[in-house]
């Protein structure tokens, strides 16, 4: 269907391997968009009663079907878990540069689970997935952290979010950050990244949309 990649992407931290689902159009039109996606996906992928810090808690990242597109306002991107803080289903939201990058590894939504033994940063392009260690960055504030995995990744088109100590150490109001100063600020979500010794994720690629109407669009 235009306007998505119809694929998911699975990244489990405890066993470092991935895989790369389609998502049936009968859920993307009836889930719509990003927060659509992204609330079924939690909710038929978490266990009941899951506690918000174990390996079983999904962290889904979603880009609407707006996003990297002319509309004005679209350049916005979500992270859908159960929340630390209260318990329950949470979702958070911010925008700027990371919500195009994001959108061009070519997923509308990427799932990650499971709980990996040392510290480490995702770095999740159009054509691959890779494990770095974040040994490095552990216990950095979250300037030092962005600036150091985008250094590591060496690649100009390239946005990354991270966690600071806070989320390490799995203070339950803990943020996400990206652009150095957007944030993912509701429902401690940078402590469900902590629990998983996920330190951030850097995301690249090329991969674009195809809008079904781009001179309607540009008419709105």
């Amino acid at each position: 269907m235009k306007g998505f990649f119809n694929r998911l992407l699975r990244i489990d931290l405890s066993r470092k391997k991935t895989t790369v689902e389609a998502i049936p159009e009968s859920v993307l039109r009836t889930y719509l968009g990003g927060k659509g996606l992204g609330s079924f996906l939690l909710l038929q992928e978490n266990p009941a009663r899951v506690d918000p810090f174990s390996p079983r808690n999904r962290l889904i990242f979603t880009a609407g079907p707006l996003a990297d597109t002319p509309f004005y306002g679209s350049s916005r991107f979500a992270v859908f878990t159960k929340s630390p803080q209260t318990g329950i289903y949470s979702e958070s939201y911010s925008g700027g540069k990371i919500t195009l990058y994001l959108s061009r590894t070519g997923y509308d939504a990427i799932i990650i689970e499971g709980r990996s033994r040392d510290p480490v940063f995702l770095e999740i392009s159009d054509e691959e997935v890779v494990f770095h260690s974040a040994r490095e960055l552990w216990g950095k504030e979250t300037y030092e952290a962005e600036e150091g995995i985008l250094k590591k990744v060496g690649k100009k088109e390239a946005g990354a979010l991270v966690i600071g100590p806070a989320g390490e150490n799995l203070v339950r109001f803990a943020m996400i950050e990206s652009d150095r100063w957007r944030s993912l600020g509701r429902a401690g979500i940078g402590a469900v990244l902590g629990s998983k010794r996920l330190k951030g994720i850097a995301f690249d690629g090329k991969k674009r949309r195809e809008v079904a109407d781009p001179s309607a669009l540009k008419r709105l």
